[in-house]
C-alpha cells in the first residue's frame, strides 16, 4: 500500500507469565491502514489477544512501539466479554463522552451516529441490564464508535452471536469501515468470517506473526504447513520435483505426480499444498483434463449445506467440499477421477536436495 498506516507497530516485544513458565510475543512489523479490516488468526494461545491489547497500549511492551499517526486516544479496545454500565443504552453511550468537553449538540450527534450504526436505536431507552449477548455486543461496539476512534480493536466480535446475528454483524462492520474510513482490527476463530469482513489477514502462531497479506494470498498462498492448517490448506503431500519432456511435476512420496509451474530444481524437496474447494472429481468415466488419477470415496460427513468428502489417493487421504446435492450422489467405496488445476497447487518448504525416481 502506498497510502500511511494509522496504526504503526515495529519490533514489539511483550512477555506474559503463564502456569508453564511464561509466554513471548514478537512483532516486528505490522500496519494498520484507514478503510481496512484486518482480521487475526491463530490457535488458542498463539497470543492474538495480547497482540490486540499491545497495539492498544494496554500491556507493558519489553520493548518496540505501537503508535497511531493520528495521535493518542484514537485506539479503541472492545473486549470479548462485553459489559454495560447501570442504566439505559444511551446512559451507556454519554458515559464514555464525560469529561470530554463537548458541547451538547455535538455529544447528541455522537450518540445518534453511533446507534443508528450499530442497527440499536429502539434500544436505547432500554435498560443495559435486559439486553441479549447479540444486543450486549452491540452496545459495546456504539460505546466505542461514539469515541469516534481511528483504529477500533475487537476481540472475538462473533463468539456470542448465532450465524444470523454473525451475518447481521460482519455487514454492519463491514459498512462502519466504509462509511468512516475506521481501521478495523479483530480477532476470531472463524475462517469464513474473517475472510468475509477482512481484506487482509494476519496468522499468529506460537507468539510470532507467521505471516500477513490480502485474504486471497495467504489463503492460497500460505508460507508453510502451520500457516496452511490454520487457513484451511488441508491437503498437503510432501514430493520432490522432478523435470523431463518438458514438464515440471512434483513426484509424490509413494507414489503420483501433480505438474506443478515452478523453477526450482530437480531434486528439490518441497511440500505441495492444495485447498479442498480446487480439487475436483467425477464419477469414474476414463481420462479428465488436468486429470491425478483415481481415488476411493472412504468417508463422507455434511452439515446439510456442503458435503466433506475424504478420498484415497496412492496411499494418502485427501478432502474435498461438494454442495450437499452432488455429495448425496456418492457412496463409500464409489471409485472417482481426481482433477487439479496446475495453478491451484501451491509449494512450500524447500529442504535439501534429493534424488528422485525418474
Amino acid at each position: 500500500m502506498d497510502r500511511a498506516p494509522v496504526l504503526r507497530a515495529r519490533d514489539l516485544r511483550v512477555e506474559r507469565p503463564s502456569r508453564s513458565g511464561g509466554f513471548e510475543l514478537v512483532v516486528d512489523s505490522l500496519d494498520l491502514f484507514g478503510g481496512e479490516a484486518i482480521a487475526i488468526l491463530g490457535a488458542n494461545g498463539s497470543g492474538k489477544t495480547t497482540l490486540l491489547m499491545a497495539l492498544a497500549g494496554l500491556m507493558d511492551l519489553r520493548s518496540g512501539t505501537s503508535s497511531s499517526s493520528q495521535g493518542s486516544g484514537q485506539v479503541t479496545m472492545v473486549f470479548q466479554h462485553a459489559l454495560a454500565f447501570a442504566g439505559t443504552v444511551e446512559h451507556n453511550l454519554r458515559v464514555g463522552l464525560l469529561g470530554r468537553g463537548l458541547d451538547r449538540s455535538d455529544e447528541d450527534a455522537r450518540v445518534e451516529s453511533a446507534l443508528e450504526g450499530l442497527g440499536i436505536v429502539h434500544l436505547r431507552s432500554r435498560s443495559a441490564k435486559r439486553l441479549s449477548g447479540g444486543e450486549l455486543r452491540r452496545l459495546a461496539l456504539a460505546r466505542a464508535m461514539v469515541l469516534r476512534p481511528t483504529v477500533l480493536l475487537l476481540d472475538e466480535p462473533f463468539d456470542d452471536l448465532d450465524p444470523s446475528g454473525q451475518e447481521l454483524l460482519s455487514r454492519d462492520l463491514l459498512r462502519l469501515v466504509k462509511d468512516t474510513g475506521i481501521a478495523l482490527a479483530l480477532v476470531t476463530h472463524d475462517l469464513r468470517r474473517a475472510a468475509l469482513v477482512a481484506s487482509r489477514l494476519a496468522v499468529l502462531g506460537g507468539g510470532r506473526l507467521l505471516q500477513v497479506g490480502k485474504v486471497v494470498e495467504v489463503l492460497s498462498h500460505p508460507v508453510d504447513r502451520d500457516v496452511a492448517a490454520l487457513v484451511g490448506m488441508i491437503n498437503i503431500l510432501p514430493g520432490v520435483i522432478v523435470r523431463g519432456e518438458g514438464r515440471v511435476a512434483v513426484e509424490i512420496e509413494g507414489g503420483g505426480r501433480l505438474q506443478v509451474a515452478t523453477d526450482l530444481p530437480q531434486g528439490s524437496a518441497v511440500s505441495v499444498g492444495f485447498r479442498p474447494e480446487r480439487l475436483k472429481l467425477e464419477p469414474e468415466q476414463g481420462a479428465l483434463a488436468s486429470s491425478i488419477g483415481e481415488a476411493h470415496v472412504v468417508g463422507l460427513t455434511t452439515d446439510s449445506i456442503l458435503t466433506r468428502v475424504t478420498l484415497e489417493w496412492m496411499g494418502r487421504e485427501l478432502f474435498t467440499h461438494l454442495l450437499y446435492g452432488r455429495g448425496r450422489q456418492l457412496a463409500i467405496g464409489d471409485r472417482v477421477a481426481l482433477s487439479i488445476q496446475s495453478r491451484d497447487l501451491h509449494l512450500m518448504g524447500i529442504p535439501k536436495k534429493v534424488s528422485p525416481s525418474i
